[in-house]
């Protein structure tokens, strides 16, 4: 046996548990970028952030949450059949530190710039009264550039301050680049690496998925907490360089203890001799099968796409309408909007248990739970969260004192939906893959769920500034409600369809 396969900790193997550690790390960066970073965009200039309006801060929100999601599944082509996954994760946790670091750039390049160029950049841009980080400056933009700068330096000034403008802006973008790029080659490829560290048959590989999603859970819950005190404290760039340190442990972890504890797996395979270094060929399979799987996968993911345009708007609306419209007030502290985040975690972390317990008993009587019926469950706590929030902002727009209760309790909803639905999901596609593509089918349910999702919530999101945030809330909450319907119209037609593909539900 494998010395990456044997051994290890609590009846695991060391490999799957250092992979488990470099997810903790690298979802701990991921979750306390995204929990702060529509308040970056939408924070006043004078305190580092950039002044958007809502719209389209969380248009932007939306479009990278859905990227980040959308091309695991071209980075799992890659490190099927090119690169194999060990050197795709080594490759993709490098473009993803060098991102988190950038950004916090928006602060220091201009910073950096302005010591060299003798004069104090960073504060003159905060000082504009215009909004920042903007790809094609407006006249409004133009006109504060060329005032503030002449107040600088009469000959140069102005340059001065339209270069340091440009370079936080071409730092912020450079960095949602390189993440989606790192991201794309990580997030399908190490859930992968996470099973090859088991025989196919080993039964312990459903524990060590469950850890794995524990991992992502713990590294959630501590990034809100940890990286919204930051940045409440210390500014916008604290916050984000706080997540860089974490990518800085899950790249150090991967490079330090991968080479031996994880000898002989995820390795590009050297027996095809091309001058790609391409991997074997899958094995072939009945194409009837395989097409009715591809079905299967695309009707179930159409499923978790509206639940995860749903519950993306904890990163998006929701962080906007708590910040400026709940009481965070506990005595004299006031909580941070990040920390909300980690309460949809926390409850994950709390209910795991509960439903693997509830989950055997249910087999072991026969009752077999579904995944259409656990769709269904994440869908109608979907519906009841931004119904929730719905009556939160009816109650702001009356002049109403909001509750920290009541957002409190929503992210709960979709914590609880997001358990039930996520930890069926894995097995799922793991089962349903067609041989040789376990990596990029998992891709491809992350482009089609949270990738799309993603994408949708900050469609759906940005129609707070013309319809007003009880308005977006309640037409989301109608959404998860048709998607509920959906699920059991479509239910007894799923079940038929795996049972040709042989693939169990």
């Amino acid at each position: 046996m494998s010395a990456a396969r044997s051994g290890g900790f609590l009846g695991y193997p060391r490999g799957a548990w250092l992979i488990i550690g470099v997810e903790f790390w690298e979802r701990f960066s991921f979750y306390g970028m995204l929990a702060i970073l529509v308040l970056f965009l939408t924070g006043t200039v004078a305190r580092g952030g950039f002044g958007w309006s809502s719209a389209p801060a969380l248009s932007l929100v939306g479009v990278y949450s859905g990227a980040m999601y959308a091309l695991p599944a071209l980075g799992g082509f890659l490190a099927d059949r090119f690169l194999g996954r060990r050197r795709a994760v080594a490759m993709g946790a490098s473009c993803m530190l060098v991102g988190q670091a950038l950004t916090a750039s928006p602060a220091y390049l201009p910073w950096l710039l302005g010591l060299w160029r003798g004069a104090p950049l960073l504060p003159a841009l905060r000082s504009l009264g215009a909004p920042l980080g903007e790809i094609a400056r407006t006249p409004q933009i133009s006109a504060a550039i060329a005032a503030h700068g002449s107040a600088l330096d009469p000959a140069q000034g102005a340059a001065w301050l339209s270069q340091a403008y440009t370079l936080g802006a071409f730092g912020f973008y450079a960095a949602l680049f390189l993440l989606i790029v790192g991201n794309a080659l990580m997030k399908s490829t190490l859930v992968v690496l996470c099973g090859e560290t088991f025989r196919s048959d080993d039964p312990r590989r459903e524990g060590a998925f469950a850890y794995y999603y524990l991992g992502i859970s713990v590294g959630a819950m501590l990034s809100g907490i940890s990286v919204g005190l930051m940045s409440e404290h210390y500014g916008w760039a604290a916050g984000f360089a706080l997540g860089a340190v974490g990518m800085a442990v899950a790249l150090g972890l991967y490079l330090g203890l991968g080479p031996r504890w994880l000898r002989g797996i995820g390795e590009r395979s050297e027996a095809v001799g091309s001058a790609a270094g391409s991997v074997p060929a899958p094995p072939r399979a009945d194409p009837a099968e395989t097409r009715r799987r591809v079905v299967l996968v695309l009707l179930l993911s159409g499923l978790m796409c509206i639940f995860s345009t749903g519950w993306f708007q904890m990163y998006g609306s929701w962080s906007l309408f708590i910040e400026r419209s709940v009481d965070r007030s506990l005595g004299g502290f006031v909580v941070p909007v990040a920390w909300f985040s980690s309460i949809n975690a926390v409850v994950v972390i709390a209910v795991a248990p509960l439903l693997a317990v509830l989950w055997v008993k249910l087999a072991a009587r026969g009752r077999h739970v579904d995944i259409v019926w656990k769709f269904f469950f994440a869908l109608i706590m979907a519906m009841l969260g931004n119904g929730l929030m719905y009556a939160a902002a009816r109650m702001a727009a009356r002049g109403e004192r909001v509750s920290i209760g009541m957002p409190f309790l929503g992210v709960s909803l979709l914590g609880c939906g997001e358990i039930v639905a996520w930890t069926a999901t894995y097995g799922f596609v793991s089962r349903a893959a067609p041989a040789g593509y376990a990596s990029m089918t998992m891709g491809a349910w992350y482009l089609m769920t949270l990738g799309l999702g993603g994408y949708l919530s900050g469609v759906t999101g940005a129609w707070v500034d013309t319809a007003g945030y009880a308005a977006t809330f309640a037409g989301i909450a109608a959404a998860m409600a048709v998607g509920a319907g959906a699920a059991l119209a479509l239910r007894s037609v799923l079940i038929r369809l795996a049972a040709r593909a042989s693939v169990a539900l």
